[in-house]
């Protein structure tokens, strides 16, 4: 009966596993899941085909999802289910900021975009793989003073000012993959 039991508990581990593996998130850890060396389906070697929906309600937001936020829409979006995205009841994206000053850092070709506040490789251990670590969600104030911080308590600033971003250098070129 002892055996049993501990069999049926290893079993019920094993069967957690690939659930614990996505703990921090469901990016894979070999890269495939998202880029495509042979069969990119969009810009940058991405193997997921890029959605550019209709992006309504601010003036100052593209009509349309374009380039990176695309390629993040391709699987953030509501026929996919994975976390998705409702370009019209979140953050800007797609702009060229105008009411505050964003850090050169987190600027993705002069625009602001998806990646301006998310790093979306596994490497990243955040919370929504955040580029700016908010000890599990429960300090999103050092994350959002990072572009507001005329907007954040005095404290919060400076956790801010000393806080580490983990966006990828760009070492080099980011190279287009021409279809």
């Amino acid at each position: 009966m002892h055996r049993l039991l501990v069999t049926a508990l290893a079993a019920a581990v094993l069967a957690l596993l690939p659930v614990l593996a996505l703990a921090e998130g469901p990016h894979d850890m070999d890269c495939m899941e998202c880029h495509s060396t042979h069969y990119a389906k969009g810009d940058y070697a991405i193997g997921v085909q890029p959605l550019a929906p209709d992006n309504p309600a601010r003036t100052r937001v593209r009509p349309s999802a374009a380039n990176i936020d695309s390629l993040c829409l391709g699987c953030h979006n509501e026929e996919q289910g994975i976390l998705p995205v409702k370009l019209h009841t979140t953050h800007p994206t797609g702009i060229k900021p105008l009411y505050t000053t964003v850090p050169s850092q987190l600027m993705w070709d002069n625009t602001f975009t998806c990646v301006s506040c998310h790093n979306p490789h596994p490497s990243n251990a955040n919370y929504k793989y955040l580029v700016v670590d908010t000890a599990g969600g429960k300090n999103m104030g050092v994350f959002c003073a990072q572009c507001h911080p005329a907007q954040s308590d005095p404290g919060v600033k400076g956790a801010a000012a000393s806080a580490t971003v983990t966006t990828d250098p760009n070492v080099g070129p980011i190279v287009k993959v021409t279809p």
